[in-house]
């Protein structure tokens, strides 16, 4: 630790790029390490990326850490406490990390964000239990991540947004209800919601609603079993995704009828990427097909141009859905399909599909064994 002093001291400049301190289980000297974020704030650094674990115990950081004129990028993750009661003031503060930080309340997480004026990119990750209501207002604030996995009480999490210049949101909760204002300068969206037969309406109405204020998104991804949650509220009917040009979704046992009943909410869709995959083995076949539908949706006759799909097993529900895309996809000009086998009779089959679209190319891919990561010409 002496060579870190003897560093900070004979440092001659008096501008520091960045300062990266992670302490793990076996040291803990506030005392120290406080002298040396105090040292960096002095040399006026732009970023700062703390990680602090040691267990039971916190470090309290210097009040100089949260008035720094010149700090553009703060990450801070782990045991660090958060007792202080004097404003944050963080005026070229643009990027803020808050990771695995146990003792933040709701007070203190408002207290950083309100000292934050021009803040850009804001990632939030396992907050814990201290944080009832995550309330979110900047009206600078044009990227967003939110991961929460971590921690789960009796108590449900509420989840408040009111960012209106939004760019980028991505969303990984599993216990939190949402309320969120509309986001009309949305571009990005990727969103994982967990599917829960214990929640209520009130839950799934919430997630539609959240969805209806991302109307405008351009690129959407949807992961885990979040179409099922979707199709369990009474609000699906009034989704409507006329900026939507690419979706790329995760599907887990759900009927294909799904996938086309969302499509229809998408009319301008120019590219689908969709994923299967099966929670359970005896839920490999449950993908079904029972017939086709009354109507085709929109996109995928007028405006979609790729469709690539991913664990694809030949099962029958999957080749009459192959086979019903690209027999309605009057304007596609490639689908890829990637399985984890390379049945000959089953390629033999998809190649025989009648194609709405002249010009489509259709591309068959498998995992090959034995590391599954990369994806070969299906031959």
């Amino acid at each position: 630790m002496d060579f870190v002093d003897r560093l900070l001291l004979l440092y001659n400049s008096s501008k520091l790029n960045k300062f990266r301190l992670q302490c793990r289980y076996g040291y803990h000297n506030s005392y120290r390490l406080n002298s040396w974020i105090c040292t960096v704030i002095k040399l006026n650094v732009k970023e700062i990326v703390l990680n602090f674990q040691f267990s039971g115990l916190l470090v309290e950081l210097p009040q100089g850490l949260f008035t720094s004129v010149n700090l553009v990028v703060l990450k801070l993750a782990g045991s660090v406490s958060f007792g202080f009661a004097m404003p944050v003031f963080l005026p070229s503060l643009m990027v803020l990390h808050l990771h695995s930080l146990m003792s933040l309340d709701d007070d203190s997480f408002q207290n950083i964000l309100s000292g934050c004026r021009v803040l850009e990119e804001l990632d939030i990750a396992n907050l814990g239990a201290n944080i009832k209501t995550l309330c979110i207002c900047s009206s600078t604030l044009k990227k967003l991540r939110i991961y929460n996995r971590f921690h789960r009480t009796s108590l449900q999490h509420s989840l408040v947004i009111k960012t209106p210049v939004l760019e980028i949101f991505q969303l990984d909760d599993m216990f939190s209800v949402f309320d969120v204002d509309e986001l009309p300068f949305l571009v990005k969206a990727n969103f994982a919601i967990y599917f829960d037969d214990n929640r209520s309406k009130d839950y799934y109405n919430g997630v539609v609603g959240m969805l209806g204020k991302i109307s405008k998104v351009q690129h959407l991804e949807l992961r885990h079993v979040i179409p099922k949650v979707v199709t369990e509220a009474f609000d699906y009917n009034t989704l409507l995704f006329h900026n939507l040009t690419h979706l790329r979704l995760q599907i887990c046992d759900i009927h294909w009828s799904i996938l086309l009943d969302l499509l229809g909410h998408m009319p301008n869709l120019k590219v689908l990427v969709f994923n299967k995959f099966t929670v359970s083995h005896k839920n490999r076949r449950l993908c079904l097909w029972s017939e086709e539908p009354e109507t085709v949706p929109k996109c995928l006759s007028l405006c979609l141009e790729a469709i690539e799909f991913s664990g694809f097993a030949g099962y029958k529900g999957e080749m009459q859905l192959v086979r019903y895309l690209l027999g309605n996809a009057m304007v596609l000009k490639k689908l890829t399909i990637t399985s984890w086998t390379r049945n000959k009779k089953i390629k033999a089959n998809v190649l025989k599909f009648p194609r709405g679209s002249s010009t489509c190319q259709l591309k068959l891919l498998y995992h090959s064994y034995p590391t599954y990561r990369k994806a070969v010409e299906w031959l």
